[in-house]
């Protein structure tokens, strides 16, 4: 009896097998992958920016009160410039890709002819 379940199993089995054959000899046409290489290229604009954060003071010294004294050494309403400068990395993420577009299919039904091929046995 055990005997008959293996014979029955390789049975199915083999009508697996044959079911998967068919359909690779049912499928229509066939495929290919075509690669090109290509150079990216994208132009990035840095622009720069300057944002001041909260002012932090530090007293150098102690203070200096005059008396007898109602104006101050200096220009009224005047500003003292002077410059930082930092050097930076930028990250800047992109994403580089590509998109396909086909043009219309075309076919040479005359190939044989073409090719000087054209007894190739028919």
């Amino acid at each position: 009896m055990d005997n008959e379940m293996e014979l029955g199993m390789g049975e199915i089995m083999y009508e697996e097998m044959d079911r998967a054959a068919k359909k690779e000899m049912d499928r229509v046409g066939c495929s290919a992958v075509g690669y090109q290489d290509v150079n990216v290229c994208i132009p990035v604009t840095i622009k720069t920016f300057g944002e001041a954060g909260n002012a932090k003071t530090q007293c150098l010294g102690k203070a200096i009160i005059s008396s007898g004294c109602d104006s101050c050494a200096g220009k009224t309403n005047d500003v003292c410039k002077f410059t930082i400068s930092q050097k930076l990395r930028v990250e800047v993420p992109v994403i580089f890709g590509a998109r396909a577009e086909v043009g219309k299919a075309s076919v040479d039904c005359d190939y044989a002819v073409n090719c000087g091929c054209s007894d190739m046995g028919m």
